[in-house]
């Protein structure tokens, strides 16, 4: 197979309708199994993400709020507050993965939600610097399962082709969240009430993520062959279609194997790397975003305020990315494009000190690292193959996105106040990481497809099984990834 050869396979790959076959009945039957599948994934887990990000982020608008000074921190302690999240969120995504696995997302995703919110409902009960890291470290157990969660849910349900703006959507409700998280904080400490007005900003956003979980454990579904709101034409049409593009099977056993070739899979890691740099700029925003813009001069509740501005242009960016890869399906070109701007744009966000010059590119820095965390997982979610083994490597992905928060909590401090180069250098660093990784996965990409090519390797399914086939992962010879 040639390059013209790989270009039309790619094509194939990436239009699934068309390989269930040209029958109009078909492609009626597959719109509607999407339409339904929409309806039922996405409203749920789009507001239960929304909430999470507010629920993790939100000890930033409590900050401003005042919760530092009516506990009495001091020095680094709410730099240490918010990493305390950050240290179980790191190590419990993979376990949480392989428990959705077994439960079912239908279970193990509201569970998770549900515990989560009760502990930040605890924040408005913690009375002292330790009590709050203990609450924020529990926290971060249960919201490490989510995003991993939803990005392998999605794999059972749609193609690759599919998955992608349904991801990028997804991730846009983090984002949204960086927009409503300050307004809707500055109404609710305003509050008259027998309680510190921090304190409702944590107890009522809580309770909405409750009734969120609670609703998407009487609506989710596992999977598409035990869903009950499909006729039996549609989930017939609709496997047939995700067996065509080698969507994953709940039938498929967990598989070490597969964990060990995720874990030492030199590209999953490159992908991981690529989103915690990625997320170091996002999550510093959503925590330190009212703290960063009170610094230029605007009073606690209008910086709460102004900080949507930046999330927004995050938010624009982040819905223009779910075309993009349709438009031009070459995922490293539009990282190192987003990377290269971020990257320079943080620089001089380090380098002026004009007040609204800093402010005006805070919010195009915003633009341009926002769609970097959906594009590289739905990149990974192409590449990898093998159940288990996808599992593993989006959990990988999104662990890495910790210890960018981890980080970022401790790289805009008190003493850089207030033009925060540190801070602002260190992304800007971050945004050239991703570009070269980009780089560097884009050539190996290609000359591993040019040599798989080249030897004419293609897959035998009359001499190997089911499970073996399985167990070749991305290595199938008949495997071109997608650069």
């Amino acid at each position: 197979m040639d390059e013209k050869g790989s270009e039309m396979a790619l094509e194939q790959a990436t239009h699934p309708v068309e390989s269930v076959g040209d029958d109009k009945i078909d492609r009626t039957l597959i719109k509607s199994y999407l339409r339904k599948v929409d309806l039922h994934l996405l409203p749920l887990s789009f507001a239960l993400y929304f909430l999470s990000v507010i629920d993790r982020n939100n000890i930033g608008n409590a900050k401003v709020a005042g919760m530092d000074t009516h506990l009495g921190l001091h020095g680094n302690q709410f730099n240490w507050i918010v990493s305390a999240f950050f240290f179980t969120y790191i190590f419990c995504e993979v376990p949480s993965n392989i428990m959705l696995k077994k439960f079912g997302a239908r279970i193990w995703l509201p569970f998770l939600a549900i515990c989560w919110s009760i502990l930040v409902a605890c924040l408005a009960a913690a009375k002292s610097y330790a009590s709050l890291i203990v609450v924020r470290v529990l926290l971060g157990i249960f919201e490490a399962g989510y995003v991993p969660g939803f990005i392998y849910m999605t794999s059972f349900w749609y193609t690759k082709r599919q998955q992608a703006p349904r991801i990028a959507l997804f991730f846009s409700a983090g984002v949204f969240a960086g927009i409503w998280a300050g307004p809707l904080a500055a109404r609710l400490e305003q509050i008259n009430g027998k309680l510190m007005g921090y304190q409702y900003i944590f107890i009522i956003e809580a309770a909405m993520t409750v009734g969120v979980a609670i609703l998407m454990l009487l609506f989710l579904q596992n999977y598409p062959q035990t869903a009950r709101f499909l006729t039996e034409k549609e989930r017939e049409v609709a496997l047939r279609m995700l067996e065509a593009d080698r969507a994953l099977s709940p039938k498929a056993n967990y598989s070490t194997r597969q964990v060990l070739k995720a874990l030492s899979d030199w590209t999953v890691w490159a992908y991981a790397i690529i989103f915690w740099a990625a997320a170091t700029g996002g999550a510093t925003q959503a925590i330190f975003g009212p703290t960063l813009i009170s610094s230029m001069g605007y009073k606690a509740t209008r910086a709460q305020v102004l900080s949507a501005v930046p999330s927004a242009c995050g938010f624009v960016s982040q819905i223009i990315s779910m075309a993009l890869p349709r438009i031009y399906p070459r995922f490293s070109i539009w990282i190192m494009l987003f990377s290269a701007c971020a990257c320079v744009f943080y620089a001089i966000i380090a380098t002026v000190e004009n007040d609204h010059v800093r402010f005006t590119f805070l919010c195009l820095s915003n633009f341009a690292l926002s769609p970097n965390m959906p594009l590289v997982s739905v990149w990974m979610s192409h590449n990898v193959l093998g159940v288990t083994k996808k599992g593993v490597a989006s959990a990988c992905t999104v662990m890495l996105g910790g210890i960018a928060g981890l980080i970022g909590s401790h790289i805009y401090r008190d003493q850089d106040a207030p033009q925060f180069r540190f801070g602002h250098i260190f992304v800007s660093v971050c945004n050239a990481v991703i570009f070269l990784i980009a780089f560097a996965l884009n050539i190996y990409f290609r000359l591993e497809n040019r040599r798989r090519d080249r030897n004419n390797e293609e897959l035998d399914a009359q001499t190997l099984t089911s499970e073996q086939i399985e167990d070749l992962c991305d290595n199938r010879p008949d495997h071109r990834y997608t650069w």
